[in-house]
């Protein structure tokens, strides 16, 4: 009971911690955060309830090459029950949308099944991350995978696991998402692909 009361206060302190080192930044009081000294903020953001910003510098006791990055510009808005989880670098640009439950993650858990179990293997941490550039829409219940790039002012629809990357002023559904319009700036109209 001891450790638990210990835990919520030392969570306390780190959220106050980070809200102070942030200024501009709104989160309530559920926000969990691992490690974050790993962790930057532009200004004037929003960032929704149960939500969970989680750093990983190493695994099963083995410390990794390099320091994981979580990177959010300014202005963005997350609705609720966002997850990023970070063992290299995840990038998220200025002005981007994300709506409810969106899951973001730079790594995965080996898949060897000559190890006890698969939690045993070692991360398979991407080498490109994950980058979200300015202006993008993240529709609810997106989970979005290891080494893609989701362009400028793209949108990404409700449901959609993205598996690759996505080019700027494009629309992706899908499980996998795949682009199924795109801005002709020409006509000023979104095109069916």
């Amino acid at each position: 009971m001891f450790s638990d009361v210990k835990k919520k206060i030392r969570r306390k302190i780190e959220l106050y911690n980070f809200k102070r080192n942030h200024r501009g930044l709104y989160v309530d009081g559920s926000l969990q955060l691992r490690l974050p000294k790993y962790i930057s903020c532009g200004s004037n953001i929003a960032i929704g309830e149960n939500s969970k910003l989680l750093c990983w510098d190493s695994y099963n006791g083995k410390k990794f090459e390099t320091s994981p990055s979580i990177i959010i510009g300014s202005g963005v808005r997350a609705t609720r029950n966002l997850t990023i989880q970070c063992a290299n670098r995840v990038q998220i640009g200025d002005n981007v949308l994300i709506a409810s439950d969106v899951f973001i993650i730079d790594y995965n858990h080996g898949n060897s099944p000559l190890t006890k179990n698969y939690r045993d293997n070692p991360l398979n941490i991407s080498v490109g991350g994950v980058t979200i550039e300015n202006g993008v829409w993240i529709g609810n219940n997106v989970i979005i995978l290891p080494n893609v790039t989701i362009g400028e002012k793209s949108i990404v629809g409700a449901g959609s696991v993205v598996t690759k990357s996505i080019p700027a002023y494009s629309v992706a559904v899908g499980n996998p998402a795949h682009v199924i319009k795109h801005f002709d700036f020409e006509a000023n109209i979104w095109i069916e692909d």
